[in-house]
């Protein structure tokens, strides 16, 4: 099946008179990847073990395989987090982060602004979060 473009699909939505138009003709173009089956997704594509992401993460084993086995629900600066356990880029973390149903990384935001520089620049999640900290913050670590 081809997947339907973003734009044409809010384009049904405001212009559907009733929810039932839009929801069963769009029905198989939502995003209905829960977390822990992303981050399955991503360990196949990566070539990296769990044990591996959740060290460069920053996250405790215990929380951190609740999130790759679905136990716990990541919150989206955890999906950070893990984005950069993965080592992943500014496009793959988007995706990352639309895939399991949260804001995309938004330039005018500057703790997102931040972060987006940070992958730019191939930072660590150590070196991202004392920039965070540098700019009054926080960091990703401490997000809750």
């Amino acid at each position: 099946m081809v997947e339907r473009a973003t734009r044409e699909l809010f384009n049904e939505i405001k212009h559907a008179s009733e929810a039932d138009q839009f929801m069963t003709n769009m029905a198989s173009s939502f995003i209905r990847t829960n977390p822990a089956e992303y981050l399955a997704e991503l360990i196949q594509i990566k070539h990296v073990t769990k044990s591996q992401v959740i060290r460069r993460a920053n996250l405790t084993p215990s929380i951190g395989y609740q999130y790759f086995d679905g136990k716990r629900r990541p919150n989206r600066a955890r999906i950070i987090a893990l984005g950069f356990g993965f080592q992943l880029t500014l496009t793959e973390l988007n995706t990352m982060l639309k895939r399991t149903g949260y804001a995309v990384l938004y330039a005018k935001d500057e703790w997102d602004a931040l972060i987006i520089f940070a992958l730019s620049q191939r930072f660590t999640l150590n070196r991202t979060d004392e920039l965070l900290y540098e700019y009054g913050l926080g960091t990703i670590t401490d997000e809750d």
